[in-house]
């Protein structure tokens, strides 16, 4: 497989997590006046639901699709590698769609306490069998590092979701149930789309040998992205039970305004992966490593620093007589900084995957997703009760932290990376500083300048060129 620049992979996935976030994003408006906080708390659990459930019907393949596709050395043998897990992923999901059909009853009176969210449920599972199947095919695309046509495919099905969610949520009034229809149809419609991507790389056919090694290596990621998903959003179900579903819906509004900073670290994540093996096996990686971190946490910071102190000022924005954010979600914005500093963490734990990976190691993942998941329920029950929403930011912060410091210490003696130390204090030191200050005084012109202090920083002190921000190979 030719080596491309992670420069460009990173680029167009960040153009592309933008552009299909920006179009998430007006959706936000949309659902704010449109949606009760309660009823946007039902949407948020059956969201939790969703994110759990596809740990098992991804069944941490992907890691093991890396490893494999990656390694092997012929096109006949990457092919095997795609199909057998392609067609595993179709088999159990046919299985796992079944037998959560059977028990969306039960998994309604535990959740929701009635079963009205039975349907709601059925029709999440069946939106997870298929995207789980768009899921592998993109992958695919994105362990060819073809980046641009992996994008184009995402962006086709985001801009389906936002037509539909437009059609069932303002006009037909459908709410939650609209959302996730919408979900379900534009899914199908990638699917049959990307379908005729993999003819060159797909036969129906599973090869048993290899499929135990996919598995062997698969599991222990499996059982780490139960425990990653868990961190993501077992707040919501403390939350649910501690304070109530309004404050389960204001919590996670505020969460999916902090997904921009999300957006970055997907994009990273995904150009980072391939490349970051590639890059290791030439053995040419020590000072590439150490100005990847220094600009990764860069670009993470001028994403804080935006974030956090212009998030509120949306919602005092009006047209007409139509409020941009409706004002009873306001009282989440104060968790934005925090869950912000926890995807930073979730990014440079992607940064410290390398190891794990090459070593054939997988339960690294395992580790310190239980390390960050336990971390984040023992905190959570202890903070929420005290701070209430941003109880639950803190502990999945330090979560994330404790996540990646594992991943950072058991890779330090086996990557060496050359790292720049005064960069990396300067760069993280003037962000905190900028956005303690923006934060206290809560001026629009003031937090302007906080932005434009740092840029500066960036630019005259740490020498990074704005425009070279992304070049991260």
């Amino acid at each position: 497989m030719p080596e491309k620049s992670l420069t460009k992979s990173v680029a167009w996935y960040s153009l592309g997590n933008i552009f299909i976030r920006s179009l998430s994003f007006i959706l936000l408006p949309l659902y704010s006046n449109l949606i009760p906080t309660k009823e946007f708390g039902n949407y948020a659990l059956l969201l939790s639901i969703y994110a759990i459930a596809s740990v098992f019907y991804q069944f941490g393949m992907h890691g093991a699709f890396n490893k494999y596709f990656i390694a092997a050395r012929s096109d006949k043998r990457r092919i095997m590698v795609f199909s057998t897990i392609l067609n595993f992923v179709i088999l159990s999901g046919i299985i796992l769609t079944v037998l959560f059909f059977i028990f969306a009853y039960q998994v309604s009176i535990m959740i929701f306490g009635d079963t009205n969210f039975v349907y709601l449920l059925k029709l999440i599972f069946a939106a997870l069998f298929i995207e789980t199947l768009t899921f592998y095919i993109l992958f695919l695309l994105k362990t060819k590092e073809e980046s641009k046509k992996a994008v184009t495919y995402s962006a086709i099905g985001a801009i389906f979701n936002l037509v539909l969610n437009i059609l069932f949520v303002y006009f037909l009034k459908l709410s939650v149930s609209g959302i996730i229809l919408a979900q379900l149809i534009s899914s199908s419609i990638l699917l049959i789309l990307l379908i005729g991507t993999i003819k060159d790389d797909y036969i129906f056919k599973i090869d048993k040998d290899l499929l135990k090694g996919l598995l062997k290596f698969s599991y222990p990621l499996a059982i780490a992205g139960l425990f990653s998903s868990a961190v993501d959003v077992a707040d919501r179900f403390i939350l649910n039970d501690l304070l109530g579903r309004e404050q389960v819906g204001i919590y996670s509004f505020a969460y999916r305004i902090a997904l921009v900073m999300n957006v970055f670290v997907i994009s990273f994540r995904s150009a980072w992966s391939p490349h970051s093996l590639n890059l290791f096996y030439s053995k040419d990686y020590k000072a590439s490593f150490g100005k990847t971190l220094s600009r990764l946490v860069a670009v993470s910071c001028i994403l804080l620093l935006a974030v956090s102190l212009f998030a509120g000022y949306l919602f005092e924005i009006r047209i007409f007589d139509f409020a941009f954010f409706n004002s009873s979600y306001k009282p989440g914005i104060i968790i934005l900084p925090l869950v912000i500093i926890g995807y930073i963490f979730s990014g440079i734990s992607s940064f410290y995957s390398v190891y794990p990976y090459i070593a054939n190691k997988s339960y690294h993942f395992l580790i310190s997703d239980f390390i960050a998941f336990g971390t984040n329920i023992i905190l959570n029950f202890i903070l929420i009760p005290q701070l209430g929403l941003l109880g639950a930011a803190f502990a999945t912060a330090i979560g994330f932290l404790f996540g990646a410091t594992y991943l950072f210490f058991i890779s330090r003696e086996q990557i060496k990376i050359d790292y720049q130390t005064k960069n990396l204090t300067i760069i993280i030191m003037s962000a905190l500083l900028f956005l303690l200050i923006g934060l206290n005084v809560k001026n629009i012109y003031v937090d302007i300048a906080m932005v434009g202090a740092y840029l500066f920083t960036l630019h005259k002190v740490v020498k990074l060129k704005i425009s070279g921000l992304f070049k991260l190979s």
